[in-house]
């Protein structure tokens, strides 16, 4: 359990009361681990939500992609500061191209057309055709339409391009080479990319299948359900990450080493330096936001979609971190929902802010 005030009511905080669940991960800095989750994972059948169970983590999934290209690039797949284009064709404005390391920090010079990337109910189209203009989540080809580097705009068309380059650079669809270099060496059970398939082959099959039975719904702020229980959006590295609050803890452990400078599983000590690596300060690094100050510092990131939103925290100064999640939309953002009114609590509690 989380200490008191962690915890408790959520009826008062823009979460419909009974409705959904709310899930709280904190890792205090001693080397404990704390797990709280209530309320159902579906509201039509009452099923509870447990530690096991799988939330759409939404645009959290940019930092785990950033976790795959930074492990990638150490081993030469890809080279983090070379040209896109060497990987994946795309319309530039001028002569040179982003990177992979722009796009992952929104600084590529791509920016998203008004309504792309909207839901569905059913599978996500690939992120090939979605590249390429083939599919209703982005209207034609995805183009850099700014000089790369000269400005952040966040963008899920970016990351689109990179999920691509993973792809073509190891021949391997972007949620399996998550899966190899993310989910096994930390052993997550619960934890993938996933665009709505029943079932695959390889690796990652228990997983999906997993996804297919047993995620959480999403729930309006009113408290219904969405259409057909979850939503998936086109571009997987880009909103379309599921794991537990089980596994979530895991997570939260091992990028926070790297984070505060030692060596973790995933990342050593200096790729967790690149993830906080913000050279115009934008307060923005390679799939994280960088809040805080210099003697609080606060790394973040955050996701909200159909009938999601959660947020995760780490303050790299103090060894501490928390995750706050739910399977609704509280219908107010997350400043003054549950995430992060406990999110603020729980800072405030550890002393970390």
């Amino acid at each position: 359990m989380v200490e008191d005030g962690a915890a408790g009511a959520v009826e008062d905080r823009h979460v419909p009361g009974g409705a959904a669940a709310v899930a709280t991960v904190v890792l205090p800095g001693d080397g404990a681990v704390l797990v709280d989750v209530t309320g159902p994972a579906d509201a039509v059948t009452g099923v509870a939500a447990t530690p096991g169970t799988p939330f759409h983590l939404c645009s959290v999934a940019k930092t785990v992609a950033a976790v795959v290209v930074l492990r990638l690039a150490a081993r030469g797949v890809l080279g983090l500061h070379d040209d896109v284009r060497a990987l994946v064709p795309v319309e530039v404005p001028g002569e040179t191209g982003p990177t992979p390391w722009q796009l992952l920090a929104h600084r590529g010079g791509v920016v998203d057309p008004p309504g792309s990337f909207e839901p569905t109910d059913g599978p996500a189209a690939s992120t090939c055709d979605v590249v390429e203009g083939r599919t209703d989540a982005h209207p034609g080809p995805v183009r850099v339409t700014r000089e790369p580097g000269s400005t952040f705009s966040y963008s899920d068309a970016g990351y689109c391009l990179v999920e691509r380059a993973v792809e073509v650079a190891t021949g391997e669809s972007f949620a399996d080479v998550a899966h190899r270099e993310v989910v096994a060496p930390l052993g997550l059970t619960a934890t993938g990319y996933w665009g709505g398939e029943a079932t695959v082959a390889g690796p990652r099959r228990a997983v999906v299948e997993l996804f297919a039975r047993a995620a959480a719904s999403g729930h309006h702020a009113d408290g219904t359900r969405v259409a057909g229980g979850r939503a998936h959006y086109a571009g997987l590295a880009a909103s379309s990450l599921w794991s537990s609050p089980a596994d979530v803890a895991v997570l939260l452990a091992d990028l926070g080493r790297a984070l505060a400078g030692d060596d973790g599983v995933l990342l050593d000590r200096a790729q967790g330096a690149a993830l906080r690596h913000d050279p115009d300060g934008v307060s923005a690094g390679p799939g994280t936001f960088l809040l805080g100050t210099d003697d609080h510092p606060c790394v973040m990131t955050q996701g909200w979609g159909r009938g999601f939103q959660g947020q995760v925290r780490w303050y790299p100064r103090s060894r501490g971190a928390a995750a706050v999640l739910v399977n609704c939309e509280p219908g107010v953002a997350q400043t003054g929902s549950v995430v992060g009114r406990r999110l603020v609590a729980l800072a405030a509690v550890h002393g970390w802010a």
